[in-house]
């Protein structure tokens, strides 16, 4: 009886030693204990660019670099990383965010490492602040009609984006998603001035300038404008000529086509566009360029805010009239296919 009770006794403590063994391991699968039951949650995050007039998600095939920025409920930054290439443009692409549950504000920055047009500080973690992450437009002396001024080139594609993660916690699968979204900040301007009479368009001629205070860029993507006033212009520029029904120079269309890309437009801008005389200086056109814009917002989207389109819109495609001695004729003006007549806004000349 003793051996029998004996064996039984040694079965019962091995069961119950068993049991004490899981038992911290069943209570971390359903209850949450800072202090005993550490748990290792995955944060990852997602890049979408769908804020175009296209309404559809261009991440995957236009951003080829990112870097994001975390900073904690202090402003500090804890956290920063960049990817870039091939890997982006996998459907399951997401960047690891290595943090401990709590609030975080996220920035990006995508496109600064595809060229040399931007430049961002380097931040240190856990001493760099929100404050401290700009990105800001390179600039370069030139001189404009006998002055000088900071001038802009080609610029590569740049988007900026924002988060809010707030009370970052812990999932049922230990893995949390979290979307932040980009805005594009660069634009590209393709001008084309159309000879009207017969003749050729010497593109040499003319001087295209878009001169505006938005060279730097803060952490929120709103601009300081204290940073000075750039000039951009042409990266491309030249001349040609086109057929209309027949080979006879009198059925050509000759223009001057030139092409500059800007920083970010904002609706309550006084951004403009200048044409001149390479050689004379004198103005051939100079219009207020956001009020241009504004007219060209497609009937299906009259209701949508001006800043919002703006950022949606990357592309503009301008055309302007010329007469025999190369004055413009400024009855109207065609932009992304939308014609802005004489009566619309009036123009300085």
């Amino acid at each position: 009886m003793k051996t029998l009770l004996y064996s039984i006794h040694r079965k019962a403590c091995k069961l119950l030693l068993a049991a004490a063994v899981l038992l911290p391991v069943t209570s971390c699968d359903t209850v949450w204990d800072d202090d005993d039951c550490p748990v290792e949650t995955e944060y990852r995050v997602k890049f979408k660019y769908d804020y175009n007039m296209l309404f559809a998600d261009a991440f995957a095939s236009q951003v080829h670099s990112v870097t994001l920025y975390a900073f904690d409920a202090e402003g500090r930054l804890v956290f920063q990383q960049t990817d870039r290439g091939e890997m982006l443009a996998q459907p399951d692409y997401s960047m690891m965010l290595p943090l401990d549950a709590g609030d975080y504000q996220l920035v990006a920055w995508a496109g600064v490492q595809d060229g040399d047009g931007f430049t961002v500080p380097r931040l240190t973690e856990g001493i760099s602040t929100l404050d401290d992450l700009t990105c800001r437009i390179n600039r370069y002396p030139a001189t404009l009609h006998g002055e000088p001024v900071d001038s802009v080139g080609y610029l590569q594609p740049l988007w900026h984006g924002q988060l809010n993660a707030q009370a970052l916690s812990r999932t049922a699968d230990r893995t949390e998603y979290f979307t932040l979204p980009l805005v594009k900040n660069t634009n590209t301007f393709r001008i084309i001035l159309q000879q009207m009479a017969a003749g050729s368009v010497d593109a040499s001629q003319f001087e295209f300038t878009v001169a505006e205070e938005n060279g730097l860029m803060l952490a929120d993507n709103s601009l300081d404008p204290t940073d000075g006033t750039l000039t951009y212009m042409p990266y491309y520029q030249s001349q040609g000529s086109a057929g209309i029904d027949g080979p006879a120079s009198e059925d050509q269309l000759n223009m001057a086509v030139a092409e500059l890309v800007t920083g970010r437009l904002m609706a309550d801008s006084d951004v403009r566009l200048t044409i001149s005389n390479r050689e004379t200086g004198k103005t051939v056109l100079s219009i207020p360029l956001i009020d241009y814009l504004e007219l060209c917002k497609t009937v299906a989207n009259y209701d949508m805010p001006l800043q919002e389109y703006l950022d949606r819109e990357d592309t503009y495609v301008m055309t302007f009239f010329l007469d025999s001695n190369n004055a413009w004729i400024n009855t109207q003006v065609i932009i992304n296919d939308w014609i802005v007549r004489y009566n619309d806004i009036t123009p300085e000349i």
